[in-house]
């Protein structure tokens, strides 16, 4: 918890102060314009990554699902390029507004929701422990980062206290 508290932290200002190291927010910086650019190609129904960004809504019913899909994408698409363009706007900021950390909220889940995809990660998924020789060592790290950082994104903006 001591960790994540230095990381993101809100103010009684209703702000939250971001301390991320430099390596850190360079990574975000070079794979958000990747999720951007995949979510932003015509839809491809047999690109497995995207498939947690654009879930299905009518898993029994493919025509209603159709349906939804052909509405709601654009919508969806939109919301989260304007997520994803925020972070890449705020990214050197040692301070956020509360939509910035929903933004970056949005924008870090993208991203580790693609690689999970990618992964083959499932939601109950604790997985095995990797060794630093597999070769899917990295991959895991960063998924794990992510969603490390997720969670403190979270605890921040559930902290009103500052």
């Amino acid at each position: 918890m001591a960790l994540r508290n230095q990381r993101i932290k809100s103010t009684r200002h209703g702000t939250y102060k971001l301390n991320l190291p430099a390596e850190e927010r360079q990574l975000l910086a070079h794979l958000l314009p990747q999720v951007k650019a995949l979510i932003t190609t015509p839809a491809d129904e047999s690109d497995e990554r995207v498939k947690r960004l654009f879930p299905v809504a009518y898993a029994n019913d493919a025509a209603h699902d159709a349906e939804y899909q052909h509405y709601m994408r654009d919508e969806l698409v939109t919301s989260r390029v304007q997520s994803i363009d925020t972070v890449l706007e705020s990214i050197e900021a040692r301070e956020l507004t509360e939509p910035q950390l929903m933004a970056w909220m949005r924008s870090v889940n993208a991203v580790r929701l693609v690689l999970g995809t990618m992964l083959d990660i499932q939601e109950d998924d604790g997985g095995p422990e990797l060794l630093p020789n597999d070769p899917m060592f990295s991959e895991h790290a960063l998924y794990d980062y992510l969603s490390f950082l997720l969670e403190t994104i979270i605890e921040a903006l559930g902290d009103p206290t500052g």
